[in-house]
Order: structure tokens, then sequence, then C-alpha cells
């Protein structure tokens, strides 16, 4: 027994079973404050989530006094449990790295023969210590493909992260154009509320017919629902933007940021270039390839067998002596080389490389689709607020001028006002999809993440999120 406790230990040194910590060396931002931030919280979870259901950090909103779309998009961060699935799937991926390098473990066996023998006297003891010894260099290639893994999950983290941010940007400009509408809807029942009464006013004094009072009263109707429907849109828009930030409910902090700072983009075929380079579903494509190029090693080098060593000492009570038993064994690739495990991830690599070119034609075809949208509606923001809004509000401005001298009614007038403010809530609509557009070009070219950066007068994110 004592050279087995003196053998173990040395052996296991000598073949490198003895791991390390998961690798943590990824340098990401955003992955290490949510780390920092949910890791103990979202454990304690984990362990017991009746008793610590409501146990959780701070919200990260707390200290604001107005949200900007930036300041939504680094709450969302903070607490959308999506981005920290994404973030707890880097790990996971790291400690399987971690466990594919790690060696086999020995075992130990003991065989005693005629124990209580009635000649007073027993057979052979043997104690007997079994490695067995990877060839091939496997253990390495299987941490290659689990490293892959590790960085397809990183690279997803990312994409999430700019999933989170396009979401919330487009949660956010709703609410601002659903408050928008509604004011502007506001400002339509007054309207149709002083048409109704001048209406009513010129059949009094017969000065206009019934039917000119009937389209007054539809017209307020009309109006009375589209105010409804403005006001549960306004409702459900800061509840999905809520949702959005990963808040359980929604804010009470004014929308700051307006929708009519226009997003500029360069041509359509510099932001094709840069989502092939920089967009995260390319570089999981680009790192399957290279993981199924490292699984097709593995398998080749599954099909070299294993040696299997063994070591320990054997007592002959019949003969009262010690020796020292030495044996090794390796399986005969006569059958299994592995050739049909070598064939599969031959397949895979030519599978990994469609893939790619599947992305590539998908994202592609994405962005022509944003940009098309992104273009239609900055033409008609653009037109709305240089020149239609211009021309209602000129016209309104004329109208008003000759009501004062008499030369046209009040219904005119009122007409005039009604074609300003649709024509703001059209304007607010191309606004809309505008940023809805420019949200998912962002998404999708993933090289600008203004959120990352701290706010005006404040700490770094990490710190303030801590």
């Amino acid at each position: 027994m004592k050279i087995l406790i003196g053998l173990t230990p040395g052996l296991c040194l000598l073949l490198g079973a003895c791991a390390g910590p998961l690798d943590r060396s990824w340098d990401d931002p955003t992955y290490r404050s949510l780390q920092d931030r949910y890791a103990d919280s979202d454990r304690r979870l984990s362990e017991n989530a009746a008793e610590n259901s409501g146990d959780r950090p701070s919200l990260g909103i707390e200290a604001l006094d107005a949200l900007t779309v930036d300041d939504a998009i680094r709450v969302a961060i903070n607490n959308t449990p999506r981005l920290r699935r994404a973030g707890y799937q880097v790990d996971v991926a790291a400690g399987r790295v971690t466990q594919a390098g790690l060696y086999p473990n020995p075992s130990f066996s003991f065989d005693a023969e005629a124990l209580g023998s009635d000649a007073g006297s027993g057979g052979e003891t043997i104690y007997r210590l079994e490695q067995e010894i990877v060839l091939g260099g496997k253990l390495g290639r299987a941490r290659d493909v689990a490293d892959a893994d590790r960085m397809a999950a990183q690279a997803e983290f990312v994409a999430e992260e700019y999933a989170v941010a396009s979401r919330v940007t487009r949660s956010y400009f709703a609410a601002v154009a659903a408050r928008e509408r509604l004011a502007s809807r506001q400002d339509l029942i007054g309207l149709a509320d002083r048409l109704l009464e001048a209406a009513t006013a010129r059949v009094d004094a017969g000065a206009a017919t019934e039917p000119d009072q009937l389209r007054a009263e539809v017209v307020k109707e009309q109006a009375q629902i589209e105010l409804e429907t403005a006001r549960l849109e306004a409702e459900v828009s800061m509840r999905r933007l809520a949702s959005a930030m990963g808040l359980d409910r929604q804010s009470d902090l004014p929308l700051t940021t307006l929708a009519d700072d226009l997003p500029e983009f360069p041509s359509q075929e510099d932001i094709a270039t840069r989502v092939i380079e920089s967009n995260s579903r390319m570089e999981v494509a680009r790192i399957g390839i290279e993981r199924a190029r490292r699984a097709h090693q593995l398998a080749k080098a599954e099909a070299i067998p294993n040696l299997v060593a063994s070591l320990g000492p054997r007592y002959s009570d019949i003969d009262n002596e010690t020796t020292l038993d030495l044996g090794i064994g390796i399986e005969i690739p006569l059958f299994d080389r592995n050739q049909g495990g070598i064939r599969s991830a031959l397949a895979e690599r030519l599978s990994a490389a469609a893939d790619l070119r599947t992305v590539q034609l998908e994202l592609l075809a994405e962005v022509s689709e944003a940009w098309s949208a992104y273009e239609a509606a900055r033409i008609a923001a653009t037109r709305y607020r240089e020149q239609l809004l211009p021309k209602a509000e000129r016209t309104l401005d004329l109208t008003r001028q000759a009501y004062e001298r008499g030369k046209t009614d009040y219904l005119r007038l009122l007409d005039a006002q009604q074609v300003v403010v649709e024509s703001r809530i059209a304007y607010v609509d191309a606004l809309q999809r505008l940023q809805e557009a420019a949200a998912l070009l962002r998404e999708l070219a993933q090289n600008d993440a203004p959120w990352r950066e701290p706010r005006d007068g404040d700490q770094p994110t990490e710190e303030v999120n801590r």
C-alpha cells in the first residue's frame, strides 16, 4: 500500500490530470459588469427561488431624473435576463473547455485469493493502479473544439447585447411617437369640438343645413375614437418599453431623446461591408468553420487507440514473496478506425462553409431591406419637415389672416388647423419608421455602442452599475 500511495500523486501530476480555474480572460466591459452585478444574486435565486424571489440588485434607474434612449439601453443591459443568460452561456462554454482538457482518472483495484482458507494460508494479494494514457493529442484537440464553442458563445453574447439595444431603441421611439400622436389627437378633438360648435351656430342662424352639423358630429366622433386609441397606444408603448428594459412596471421618467434627431448613415455598400466584417452572426459562422476543422482533426485523432498501463505489487502468501506487476494494453484498430466519425466531421466542415455563405446572403438581404426602409422613412420625414409642414402652417397662417379680415369662414380656418395637426401626426409616423430602421441598421453593423460610454458627469458605467 505504501508504494501505491506514493505513486498516485506523482502519476497524477505526470499525466496532467490537475485542472486550473475557468478561463475568464475575455475582456468585454458589458460582460464583466453583468458578472460583477448579478452573479451572487442569481446564484442565491437558483438555490432557493421561492425564498429569494425578491432578492435582486437595484434596477439602475433610481438615480435618473429623465430617460434618454442610451440610458434606457443601459438600464436594459443591467436588467434584462436574456443578456445575463447569454453571459452565463460564456461561462458554461468556458467550463467545458476546462473539462475537455482533463486527463482520465487513474483507477485502483485490489484482488485477494483464498481468504479464510482452512489451510491457514491464502493465495495471492494484488494491488493494481491502472491509468489510461491518451495518445494522438486527443485531449488538446478536444479542448480546441470546446474553445471554439466558447468563442461562439462570446460572439452570441455580443449579438444579444446589440439585439437588446435595438429592441429598447425601437420601443423607446415607439413610446415617444405614441406620446406625440396622443398630443396631436388631443389637439384634433379640440378642433372637432370647435367645428361642431361653429356648425351648430350656423345651423341655428340659418346659414347652414342639418347635413353640415351631422358632418361635424361625425368628425368629432371619429376624433374621439382616434383619441382613445392613441391613449391606449401610449400606455401600451410605455409598458413595452418597461418590458424591453427588464423592468417589472413602467417608469414615469420623461423621455428626453427627440425622434426628429435624424440618424445619418453612409452608403448601403459601406453598411454592407461593416456587416460582413463585424456582425456577430458572421463571426459565429466563421467560428463554426474553424470548429468543424478542429472537430475533423479530433475525429482523425480518435482513430488512434489509447494505451492502458497498470502497475502494482503482488504478494504470494504461499511463496512468501512480493513481486511487481507491470501491464500495458492497447486496442487493435482492426474494424473500428472511426471511419464514420471522420467522414461525418468532414461533411460538417463542408456544411459549415455553406452555412457561412448562407448567413452572408441573409445579412445582405436584411441590410438591403433595412436600408430601403431607412431611405423611404428619411425621405418622407425630410419632406414633411422641410416642405409639407411649412406649407400646411403657411396655409393656416394665411387662412387665419383672411378670417380676421372677414374674407373666409370659421369652418375653413378649422379645416386648415386640422390639416396641420394631421400632417404632424404623419411626420411623427415617418420619424418612428426612420428610428426603427436606423436601430436595425445599427444592430446589423454592430460597430457603434454609445450606451457603453458613461453618462455626462457620471462615473464609468461599470462603477455605476455596481
